[in-house]
C-alpha cells in the first residue's frame, strides 16, 4: 500500500509542487477574507505563512530530489523558494491596494522553508526504505 502511494506521489510530485505554488500565489495576491478561528493568537497570519511555506518546500524538495544534481539541490531549491516568497511579498505591495508586503511575513516564509528542509532531511531516509 505504501509503495503504491509512493509511486503515485512520485509520478505527480512536480504537478503537485507547481499547483501548490500557484495556489500560494493566488492566495497571496487576492483579497482573501480574514480567518477568525476563534483563537486569540497575536500575529496568527505569520503561523499561516510558516505552514504554507513549510508545506510548499517539502513538496518541492520531493518533486526535485532526483531531478537536480545532489550537490546543488538543497541550496537551489531553498534559495528559489525564499526568493519566491520575497517576490510575492513585493508584489503584494506593488500590484494590490488591498494587500501589503510585510518583512515579518517574508521571515515567516523563510523559516517555513528552512524547517521544511530540516524535515525533508529527516524523513527522506525513512522514505527511501519504502
Amino acid at each position: 500500500m505504501l509503495r503504491d502511494i509512493k509511486k503515485l506521489l512520485e509520478d505527480n510530485a512536480l504537478i503537485l509542487a507547481i499547483l501548490a505554488s500557484i495556489i500560494i500565489a493566488v492566495l497571496s495576491l487576492t483579497a482573501v477574507p480574514k480567518l477568525n478561528l476563534g483563537l486569540d493568537i497575536k500575529s496568527g497570519d505569520k503561523y499561516l505563512h510558516f505552514i504554507a511555506y513549510f508545506g510548499l518546500s517539502v513538496i518541492w524538495y520531493f518533486a526535485l530530489k532526483d531531478r537536480i544534481p545532489k550537490r546543488v539541490f538543497k541550496i537551489n531549491v531553498t534559495l528559489g523558494l525564499i526568493i519566491y516568497g520575497i517576490i510575492l511579498e513585493g508584489l503584494q505591495s506593488g500590484l494590490t491596494t488591498y494587500r501589503t508586503g510585510d518583512l515579518y511575513d517574508a521571515l515567516a516564509n523563510t523559516a517555513g522553508v528552512i524547517v521544511g528542509l530540516i524535515f525533508f532531511n529527516t524523513i527522506i531516509k525513512w522514505y527511501r526504505t519504502i
